[in-house]
């Protein structure tokens, strides 16, 4: 049986329709830095950055791999355009919240699961600072919990839909994959994990499947199904 629990953000503990909720995010953050790059400029090199860091290949953070790749597009400096970042997370990105749905068994999920003895990680596409990823947390109310890892953007190295993504996470808490379950509602960003030997649990309540490639999870329910999954799980 596994001793660790990995788990989806957006879609999985957070309810939100993914789509809309990137495009809301981009309608806000584009304007927000109008007086130094221009919108569609940085919309175009925003997109182009972050399939840099999606495709990142371990060499760097994907932090790095990011900013390496925009700044010098927009033709900006990490010392004009840092503190920028901060203060729209810290301002503007909490407006965003209305996009986002909410679970009550999201909360309870994660505390039972700690309960039991298992090992909890936050295993969201590392492609946001942490910032933005811990404010997304409280939004799921699971923001106080003590996670054992919350993967971002500072301190990943690769990004879904890369297998490593899933072995790197293995290799910081010390544990073999076989010792994991993935629990997400991406069918092909979350149930890639299986292909290391990773146990996983598709939820259905936001499902998102492009069809190829074709991944078969190991179980797959609700979040309340999988509410009561965690209530079954014996100790560790």
């Amino acid at each position: 049986m596994f001793k660790a629990i990995l788990f989806d953000l957006d879609g999985t503990l957070l309810p939100l329709d993914l789509e809309v909720f990137v495009h809301k995010y981009i309608e806000a953050l584009a304007p927000f830095f109008a007086h130094k790059v221009e919108p569609n400029k940085f919309v175009k090199e925003l997109i182009i950055a972050t399939e840099v860091m999606i495709n990142n290949t371990g060499a760097v953070t994907n932090e790095e791999a990011f900013m390496q790749k925009f700044l010098p597009a927009v033709d900006q400096e990490k010392e004009e355009m840092y503190p920028l970042f901060e203060k729209f997370y810290l301002e503007h990105f909490p407006k965003l919240k209305k996009y986002a749905g909410y679970s009550l068994y999201s909360e309870k999920i994660v505390g039972q699961a700690m309960e039991k003895g298992y090992r909890v990680i936050l295993a969201t596409n590392p492609i946001f600072p942490e910032i933005a990823i811990r404010q997304r947390m409280e939004w799921a109310g699971i923001g106080s919990l003590p996670w054992d890892l919350v993967t971002t953007y500072e301190n990943s190295m690769f990004c879904k839909p890369n297998p490593e993504y899933f072995r790197q996470i293995c290799s910081k808490i010390n544990l073999l994959p076989q010792e994991c379950l993935m629990v997400g509602n991406d069918v092909q960003e979350d149930l890639v994990a299986g292909t290391l030997g990773m146990k996983t649990f598709l939820i259905t309540d936001c499902l998102i499947d492009r069809g190829k490639p074709e991944y078969k999870p190991d179980y797959q329910g609700s979040l309340e199904e999988f509410y009561q999954f965690v209530c079954r799980l014996p100790k560790v």
